[in-house]
């Protein structure tokens, strides 16, 4: 266990962070006063002529299944199909919560694997790193119960017809008086908070381990409790029989979602991180990198069994032992992928309850009601860039599909037959940006 200097230390902090989750996106949104943000990506115009330029970015990935999916392109060349070099070779820098924001900040990494919501509280110190990708959002934490305490979960209660708060309840009971084990980052704490709030009770006791600690206590049997940071770890936790006592995933489901909804700050999602001199200065590879991703997740949505090239490099950051079919029952159940179409519950469907200025206004109000940040500084685009720039694909995918549309038809040349392919080819790997460059040149 950790120093009792240590404890207290992280004590103070969750003082800070312990957030009053009864404040509404609505209240958000009258209390804070229209401003501009601090900077904005800027579109590039599309490169002349169809040669794919090339460029070298320093890429780091953290620990975790969804974080270094990136694998799975490295070894299949998607990036070098659009000019990308990732540095340094061959799969970019391994990262941790630790050091990956001074990385980025010291331009030691060009792009890292990101959780959004941790650049909020940085606002305060710094506003230049953005989250410009959003590729899942992330379910996979839990709050687990060793296997000899023999406890049901929420949704064994409610199998009883015990309605959710009350199952919510009886499922968290065990932990008053004891102490939970929680890793050192603090992305999970908000969904531990809710949890507690939502059953009416207090927050048990915490201890803060690494999740590589806990887990080794775990299999001796030594703690009790335990939230774990990253999703493979806590699916090696419910491999060993722990019970997940509660799960976002429960609350999402039982608890009304949307604008002013107590879940809200759960919609946090997991992304790609940069400098925003860096973005306003390669925004066309940024385009590029994008597609590789979405071209990744279709990918792996239309056969997981390519997760097989993730894995090995998967349990050599993390200390799991998934195979292919481990990993795909890790992004199934607790990190579920965003595909290209799906960025639209984030950028575009205000209904949506993953609408990014909601989810990130509640995050926001969070840290300013607790003194973390300012009252009404900031604003979700101050660190949140990944619906504008997933526009401008989006706008460049319109424009190809405007310009072969009118090529369809028409009498073309062998020269310009073979630059619509490209286009088509270029398009179907969510490369719009080139796609749209060659289907430009055919028809001229």
């Amino acid at each position: 266990m950790r120093q009792r200097s240590r404890i207290l230390y992280i004590a103070a902090s969750l003082a800070i962070l312990a957030a009053s989750f009864s404040l509404t996106a609505r209240d958000v949104a009258a209390s804070r006063p229209a401003r501009s943000s601090t900077g904005a990506w800027i579109p590039a115009p599309a490169e002349p002529g169809t040669a794919i330029p090339t460029a070298s970015v320093a890429f780091g990935m953290r620990p975790y299944a969804d974080n270094t999916f990136y694998v799975v392109a490295m070894k299949k060349g998607w990036f070098k199909d659009v000019g990308i070099q990732i540095t340094p070779a061959p799969y970019g820098l391994k990262v941790t919560d630790a050091v990956v924001t001074s990385l980025l900040l010291k331009g030691q990494l060009d792009v890292s694997s990101e959780y959004c919501p941790l650049l909020l509280p940085l606002l305060k110190t710094q506003t230049v790193l953005k989250c410009f990708g959003f590729v899942d959002t992330f379910q996979g934490w839990a709050i687990l119960a060793r296997p000899g305490l023999h406890l049901k979960t929420v949704n064994d209660y409610m199998k009883e017809r015990l309605p959710f708060k009350q199952a919510l309840r009886k499922a968290l009971q065990p932990l008053m008086g004891k102490t939970l084990v929680v890793a050192p980052q603090l992305s999970a704490r908000p969904f531990v908070q809710i949890a507690f709030k939502l059953a009416g009770l207090p927050l048990p006791q915490f201890e803060v381990l690494d999740d590589s600690k806990s887990l080794v206590l775990a299999k001796s049997g030594r703690i009790d409790f335990a939230t774990p940071e990253g999703a493979p770890i806590t699916l090696t936790f419910e491999k060993a029989g722990w019970a997940p006592l509660v799960s976002p995933i429960d609350l999402l489901q039982n608890v009304r979602g949307g604008r002013g909804s107590a879940v809200e700050p759960l919609g946090g999602t997991v992304g790609l991180a940069s400098r925003s001199d860096y973005l306003n200065a390669h925004q066309n590879t940024i385009l590029r990198f994008l597609s590789v991703v979405f071209r990744t997740i279709a990918a792996i949505q239309a056969d997981p069994g390519i997760l097989s090239l993730q894995a090995p490099y998967l349990n050599s950051v993390a200390g799991t032992n998934l195979d292919a079919r481990g990993v795909a029952r890790t992004l199934k159940v607790l990190d579920p992928l965003s595909n290209f179409a799906y960025q639209a519950n984030y950028c575009g469907k205000k209904n949506s309850a993953l609408y990014y200025q909601y989810v990130y206004d509640s995050l926001l109000k969070t840290f300013e009601s607790q003194g973390v940040l300012p009252p009404g500084k900031f604003q979700p685009d101050d660190a949140i860039w990944a619906c504008q720039v997933y526009r401008t694909l989006l706008d460049f995918q319109h424009r190809t599909t405007s310009l072969l549309a009118a090529l369809s038809g028409k009498q073309l040349s062998t020269s310009q037959r073979s630059l619509v392919a490209s286009a088509r080819k270029y398009d179907g790997w969510f490369d719009f940006l080139d796609a749209y460059r060659f289907a430009k040149a055919a028809s001229k």
